[in-house]
C-alpha cells in the first residue's frame, strides 16, 4: 500500500520529535504492509512554513537510515498546505513542495470550521496551470458534515479528495466517521491515508480502515484507493475515478 499523508519527518512539524519515533513509525507502517510514504509535514499553516528543500534534505535523510536498518520503506516527499490564497504565486516560485516534488498533485489542508471563500474558483485557477488539488480530511470539516454536496461540485472541477484512516474506524469521533463513510458511498473519496503523527496515538494504520471499506465500497474500490490511486498520484500520473454521486439531503445521519 502507499500513504500519501504522513507527518513521519522528525522535528520537524508536530510530526515525531526525534528520529527513534519516526523509525518505530516506519516499521509500523510496514508490518501494516505499506512500502511508500509521502511525507507532508505542515505548510504555511500560520505556525510551520517549512521550504521545499528543507523538506528534500529531510527525506534523503531518512531514507538512507531506512536503507542502514534495512526498513523496507520509501519515502517521499511532499507537505500538507493550508489553503491560502496566495498559494498559485508560491507553487509557481516553488516555495512550496507538491507531491513528490512533481508537477500534478498537492495535498491542501482545509480548516476544521467553514471554508475559505471562492474556494471554486480557487480550485479553477489551480486546474488552469495544471495542478489538482488534494483536499486532506474533508470529513473533519464541521461545514462539510453538514452539507457534502459541495464537495461534488468540488469533484466535477477535478479536485481529489483523502479521508483519514482513523475516521473511517471512529477514531475522530462519530461526525467525522459519519460523513467519511458517506463519502465513500457516493464516490465522494478517492485515498485513504493515515495522517500519522506518532507511535501510539495517530500511528500509519491503515489496515482497519481498508478493512470497511471493502465492506462498504467492494475489495476493488477499497484497494484502488491505498494502492491504484495513491500510485497514480505519486507517479504524475492521471487519475480514473468513479462517476460521483451527488448527494440528495444533507448530513442528516449526523443529527440521528
Amino acid at each position: 500500500m502507499i500513504d500519501i499523508h504522513s507527518h513521519i519527518l522528525p522535528a520537524i512539524d508536530d510530526g515525531p520529535d526525534t528520529l527513534e519515533k519516526s523509525l518505530t513509525m516506519a516499521k509500523i507502517a510496514v508490518h501494516e504492509g505499506i512500502d511508500t510514504i509521502v511525507a507532508t509535514p505542515h505548510s504555511n499553516n500560520g505556525v510551520f512554513n517549512i521550504h521545499p528543500d528543507k523538506i528534500l534534505g529531510e527525506v534523503r535523510q531518512l531514507n538512507k537510515t531506512l536503507k542502514e536498518e534495512k526498513i523496507p520503506l520509501t519515502v517521499l516527499p511532499g507537505s500538507d498546505v493550508h489553503v491560502n490564497f496566495n498559494l498559485l504565486d508560491d507553487i509557481k516560485s516553488r516555495r512550496v513542495m507538491t507531491v513528490n516534488n512533481g508537477d500534478r498533485y498537492i495535498i491542501l489542508e482545509l480548516p476544521s470550521f467553514g471554508l475559505p471563500p471562492n474556494l471554486s474558483d480557487f480550485i479553477w485557477d489551480l486546474k488552469l496551470y495544471g495542478i489538482t488539488p488534494i483536499f486532506s480530511h474533508p470529513e473533519r470539516n464541521e461545514a462539510i458534515q453538514e452539507n457534502m454536496d459541495m464537495l461534488y461540485d468540488f469533484i466535477r472541477q477535478g479536485a481529489l479528495l483523502q479521508i483519514t484512516a482513523m475516521s473511517l474506524t471512529g477514531e475522530f469521533g462519530k461526525k467525522a466517521e459519519k460523513c467519511a463513510v458517506s463519502l465513500l458511498k457516493h464516490n465522494l473519496a478517492h485515498v485513504i491515508a493515515t495522517d500519522s503523527h506518532s507511535v501510539r496515538r495517530r500511528p500509519p494504520v491503515l489496515s482497519k480502515a481498508l478493512k470497511i471499506a471493502i465492506k462498504l465500497v467492494g475489495t476493488d474500490n477499497a484497494l484502488r484507493m491505498v494502492v491504484g490511486t495513491p500510485s497514480n498520484i505519486i507517479n504524475g500520473e492521471q487519475v480514473s475515478a468513479p462517476e460521483p454521486v451527488k448527494m440528495r439531503n444533507r448530513l442528516f445521519a449526523l443529527h440521528k
